[in-house]
């Protein structure tokens, strides 16, 4: 038994050593502006992004319908439940749908944010 306790020791050397990516992140993870990210959840963390990246796709439309092909551009996962969460954040977003030579065709917009009513 000594000897399958001294193999198992012995089989990967550099398996307690830290990699440099690792060392990176968790230096990231320890600037005092993540500590929110610091303990949410990995999938929270990735929504978060996507709908920031959802929302500045919007914000600089100024306005304008913006196509959902350039929203899929974004590689956003769930571009639907990111619109919902931005709407349960408070921004007006609008939707519109035509059907050309029979392919629905979808837009949205943001109308206006929670920052413009309170300004307002």
């Amino acid at each position: 038994m000594e000897v399958l306790g001294t193999l198992n020791d012995n089989c990967n050397p550099l398996e307690n050593q830290a990699r440099p990516s690792d060392l990176k992140s968790e230096r990231h993870l320890g600037a005092p502006e993540n500590k929110e990210v610091r303990s949410a959840s990995v999938g929270l963390v990735k929504r978060k992004s996507q709908s920031a990246a959802l929302l500045r796709l919007l914000i600089d439309a100024h306005g304008s319908w913006v196509p959902l092909p350039e929203i899929l551009a974004l590689a956003i996962a769930q571009y639907g439940a990111r619109i919902h969460e931005l709407r349960r954040l408070g921004f007006n977003i609008e939707n519109r749908t035509e059907r050309v030579n029979g392919a629905r065709h979808s837009w949205f917009r943001l109308v206006n944010s929670p920052a413009q009513v309170a300004r307002g």
